[in-house]
């Protein structure tokens, strides 16, 4: 979802020393209703799903409620951002009637000090009485916090602040950081605002509130010291460096999110010579700095991931958390991310089973939630016996049999239990979460002895690609029996590292594979997925080409673009059952390695 700002007007009823905005008058044919209803119709024209009306201070009209119905019957979601002040009963009600899906309360001091700072003699009690108002209205609440010298004395005090004010109402904080200000005493070096932003982050966890810096505010994330960090509270993604305002310094060249940190402000720079930062280099921390659009727009786009079945019912993989205890470099998943709501968690779940879909519980790493046990009996309920229930695990605490077992007695039939390597010194390469492996082991042994029957997800990477004929071993002697699920590792995002030291050539691994396969054979161990997105093309797995002919066709557009298809596929017998080459490996080793086939008992 795309934002769009509309000032509403720009004049206010408090008086900020650092505010930027605020004017004395408005010009009213920039403020009439017609002109800002021109402005919201333009941007939703232009691609907006969402419109936040601010200002100044935008509950000094009296046709707010009116603006925010104007944009939410024009398909749009509403937000405020206000001081809260004019806010009553009232007001609260008819903005919740007309629509508005949040408000964010500018409300940076927990105490009567407020009023100092807004120069607005009673304004901290009114805020709060309009915060209370909008709370009980069930409009949404965020609070924006404008970090600056006077405000960041009391920093700490706020969450704790807010929760004995207003209950645990809060869904956010946001931060601003302002570089420019009306007086120039207000505004902090990077210095001291990145320890305010560590004060305020550790005080939000306490009391279970999460911290957001605004987009384009403040130090970039090198700003603070190394081990320090808050990476979670940035919205980086690709084009940010071409911001306004910023410029990138040398440091930067070297840096792993250079293509998408705008860099320091020009204003900052200009008072400042000596700024000093440390390039980025990790991947995991360019991980945990890419978004693409905010962090709820991201929830909302990723808790749900349909998958393409090559054979049964649509799928649902529903996303209950998405942070884990390992840190495969493979990984597609926002792991920053922090959990959806309970409510949508539940939500995704009902709406898959309602349309027909096989849930299949999923993260992150699921068992890291405290609900996990309610999803499966949900997803359970839900599928009315139609299809298995399903949770995709690395079993690290599944080591645990008392899980396995409430786990099973929720509903839990079948687990696909990710484990990338044979020995530990492999697996634990791959997952950069020492000790995992031997977990894992054990967790697996639990499910089986549980009666789960399990399927063991090995991703083939450059790290792991030699000891897939060992798994296949391992997997014989210890759980005859389980399947094992064969990926290849995909540059399916941005997340994913486009690098020769993680994916090898198709080529380089299949030697391996062949070996894997016959031996699998020999053993009886049934090894599946080259089939699915996550799989291969079908043309190097020459063993399985006649299976691949059964395979049900993909649909046009279920690959999102994300697949090529090279003039040898166009010609290839299973064209339409397999995926073609992912256009990240494209990228990296080309497409010389496809060949076309023919199959005698190909579909149609």
């Amino acid at each position: 979802m795309r934002w769009q700002r509309v000032f509403t007007n720009y004049r206010c009823n408090q008086n900020c020393s650092f505010c930027t905005y605020r004017r004395a008058s408005d010009r009213a044919e920039v403020i009439a209703p017609a002109a800002l209803r021109v402005q919201i119709a333009a941007a939703i024209a232009q691609g907006a799903r969402g419109i936040v009306l601010t200002g100044g201070e935008p509950t000094m009209r009296r046709d707010l409620p009116s603006l925010v119905e104007y944009v939410t019957s024009s398909g749009a979601a509403a937000h405020l951002e206000t001081n809260g002040t004019l806010v009553d009963v009232a007001l609260a009600a008819s903005l919740a009637g007309a629509g508005l899906a949040l408000a964010r309360v500018h409300f940076p001091i927990p105490s009567p000090d407020l009023d100092d700072l807004t120069h607005d003699p009673g304004g901290f009690a009114a805020a709060v009485a309009g915060l209370r108002a909008l709370r009980d209205a069930g409009v949404k609440l965020e609070v924006s916090v404008t970090l600056v010298r006077s405000t960041a004395r009391s920093i700490g005090e706020l969450p704790g602040g807010l929760v004995a004010l207003v209950g645990e109402s809060i869904s956010r904080i946001v931060v601003v950081v302002p570089t420019d200000s009306p007086d120039e005493r207000e505004i902090l070096s990077f210095a001291e605002a990145t320890a305010a932003v560590i004060a305020l982050e550790n005080a939000c966890r306490l009391h279970g509130i999460r911290l957001q810096l605004a987009e384009d505010s403040g130090p970039p994330p090198c700003a603070f010291p190394p081990r320090t960090r808050p990476h979670h509270l940035y919205a980086l993604s690709r084009g940010g460096d071409r911001a306004r305002g910023f410029r990138q310094l040398a440091e930067c060249a070297r840096c792993a999110v250079q293509d998408r940190c705008p860099g320091v402000a020009e204003s900052y720079l200009s008072r400042h010579s000596d700024v000093s930062v440390t390039a980025i280099t990790d991947d995991r921390a360019r991980r945990r700095l890419s978004i693409v659009g905010t962090v709820d727009e991201q929830i909302a786009r990723e808790v749900v991931q349909p998958s393409f079945a090559a054979h049964g019912p649509e799928e649902a993989l529903v996303r209950v958390n998405f942070h884990c205890n390992q840190a495969c470099d493979f990984c597609f998943v926002s792991t920053h991310l922090p959990a959806a709501a309970d409510t949508v968690v539940r939500l995704a779940i009902e709406q898959a089973g309602s349309q027909g879909k096989r849930v299949i519980l999923t993260g992150g790493e699921p068992t890291l939630n405290a609900r996990l046990a309610e999803y499966v009996n949900l997803s359970r309920q839900v599928a009315g016996g139609r299809w298995p229930i399903e949770l995709q695990t690395n079993a690290v605490l599944l080591d645990d049999e008392r899980r396995v077992r409430t786990l099973v007695d929720a509903g839990l039939d079948r687990a696909f239990v990710s484990l990338h390597g044979s020995t530990a010194p492999i697996s634990d390469a791959v997952t950069r979460a020492p000790g995992t492996y031997a977990r894992t082991v054990v967790g697996i042994d639990h499910l089986v002895r549980a009666g789960v029957s399990v399927v063991i997800n090995f991703v083939i990477c450059t790290t792991n690609a030699p000891d897939l004929p060992a798994m296949v071993e391992l997997v014989a002697r210890r759980w005859p029996g389980a399947s094992l699920n064969v990926s290849f590792v995909a540059p399916s995002t941005d997340l994913v590292p486009r690098e020769s030291w993680l994916i090898p050539r198709y080529s380089d691994a299949l030697p391996r594979l062949e070996q894997a396969l016959a031996r699998a054979s020999e053993l009886a161990v049934s090894v599946v997925g080259f089939e699915s997105m996550c799989g291969m093309p079908m043309c190097l797995v020459p063993a399985r080409i006649a299976e691949f002919a059964d395979v049900r066709a993909i649909g046009s557009g279920a690959d999102q673009g994300e697949f090529v298809r090279t003039e040898e596929c166009r010609t290839c017998d299973l064209s339409r059952q397999c995926w073609g080459l992912r256009r990240g490996y494209a990228e990296i080793h080309g497409t010389d390695e496809i060949r076309a086939v023919r199959v005698e008992t190909a579909s149609a």
